[in-house]
């Protein structure tokens, strides 16, 4: 997928331009989603992004948030503040992680970011930081997430809960402290008319919705007032699986299922639309409902922004051998008008000019593409005719050596002869 966002490091528009493109009109682009959204919340990002603080699991495990570094609608950061060891991280790189990079003051906090994700996070490895965030999200507009996992909502037994903290005053469920289920039946939508929900295909004969895995969750309540929008079906009667209220200033969502198990086993096809257009709502923008169309959107941005960066890649080992990359120049600001053209599209939510445009940047890529082997093929040929005359001139300078000591051996006389005794 995509270039991904880096252990505790933002995603700005200048660590992505290597892989998407950073044309003149990039600012143009991003601010048009600030003339195009109608809404009384503000914004945290001059430009119109919505700034992510993502805290919790590592990114390896961050799907669909990793993916959104690539998208130019998200700024992301990435705190890792799990205890569980995923990817090798000791417990002092994760404390290490945290003292860096997470926001220590209001006002960096509410200049630079829009959502707040906790994404199976341990309330005792941030917990100098909770009331910072609680305070962003009632007093500064934040939209709140909160995923399920064992370190989340109540935890597991060996786990702390988030219920008695001030994040957990703003969550729109109660926790049930020390369990997790892994027994599942099926998900059911309870709310199909609500604007996030619709803006998905929750199709349950789909067999990579219908995995029970997807599903395991934690035991929650709903609260008075909370709008519950879904609910998992076991053995025992029915449990909350996404929960939501507005509060004063934010939204609040609660998905008690872990999100990024829309990615293990077979994944969903729509799970990064549900990532984006959750960030959506959570940022009091209007979501977008043709699905289809903007999936595919998502999809092509997505395909394009990887070719990108393995051209780029190529490109980068062709130079490293002396390359003069210069005559692809024109090709890439051919390509970089065109992406950023359809990024314009893309953010005026004028989808179907987007994909047309896309057409024209796949056109000018597959010839960028040709170029760039074919000038990888030069550069190595002299390379690989090196390789070949050391490999030969060795191969028949050992060949003489051992044919005139085992072939010639009567041109040595015999000195003496050794017996056994």
């Amino acid at each position: 997928m995509q270039s991904q966002a880096e252990v505790g490091t933002p995603v700005t528009r200048s660590s992505i331009s290597h892989v998407g493109g950073d044309s003149p009109g990039i600012h143009l682009i991003v601010f048009l989603v600030f003339l195009y959204t109608n809404f009384a919340a503000g914004y945290a990002l001059e430009d119109g992004r919505i700034g992510v603080l993502y805290v919790g699991d590592y990114p390896v495990r961050a799907a669909p948030f990793s993916i959104m570094g690539s998208d130019p609608l998200f700024k992301m950061l990435f705190v890792p503040a799990s205890s569980r060891g995923f990817g090798g991280w000791e417990l002092e790189d994760v404390m290490r992680s945290i003292r860096l990079y997470m926001p220590r003051t209001p006002v960096e906090i509410s200049t630079n970011f829009d959502v707040i994700v906790l994404s199976d996070a341990n309330s005792l490895l941030v917990s100098r930081y909770i009331d910072l965030m609680a305070r962003a999200v009632s007093e500064d507009g934040l939209g709140l997430f909160m995923s399920g996992g064992a370190e989340s909502f109540g935890g597991s037994s060996s786990q702390p809960s988030w219920g008695q903290t001030a994040i957990g005053q703003l969550l729109p469920t109660d926790d049930i402290p020390g369990v997790w289920v892994e027994y599942v039946v099926r998900m059911v939508i309870t709310n199909h008319d609500y604007e996030l929900i619709k803006s998905l295909p929750w199709d349950m004969n789909d067999p990579t919705l219908s995995a029970p895995i997807k599903w395991h969750h934690n035991p929650v309540t709903r609260k008075p007032g909370a709008e519950q929008l879904a609910h998992v079906v076991v053995t025992s009667g029915n449990h909350p699986l996404m929960v939501t209220w507005r509060l004063e200033k934010s939204r609040v969502f609660a998905l008690t299922s872990e999100i990024h198990r829309f990615w293990e086993g077979e994944q969903w096809d729509y799970g990064y639309d549900l990532g984006c257009n959750l960030m959506i709502h959570l940022d009091d923008r209007p979501v977008p409902q043709d699905i289809q169309l903007v999936h595919a959107a998502r999809s092509k941005m997505i395909r394009t922004t990887t070719r990108r960066a393995l051209l780029m890649a190529l490109l980068d080992f062709t130079e490293a051998f002396g390359a003069n990359t210069k005559r692809m120049i024109p090709l890439f600001e051919e390509m970089d008008e065109a992406i950023s053209q359809a990024g314009r599209y893309y953010l005026e939510l004028h989808f179907d000019e987007m994909l047309q445009e896309y057409g024209q940047v796949e056109s000018i890529m597959v010839e960028a593409e040709q170029e760039a082997v074919k000038l990888k093929n030069e550069t190595l040929m002299w390379v690989h005719i090196t390789e070949w005359l050391v490999v030969t001139g060795t191969a028949m300078t050992v060949g003489a050596v051992l044919w005139t000591l085992m072939v010639k051996r009567k041109l040595y006389k015999q000195v003496a002869v050794t017996r056994a005794s």
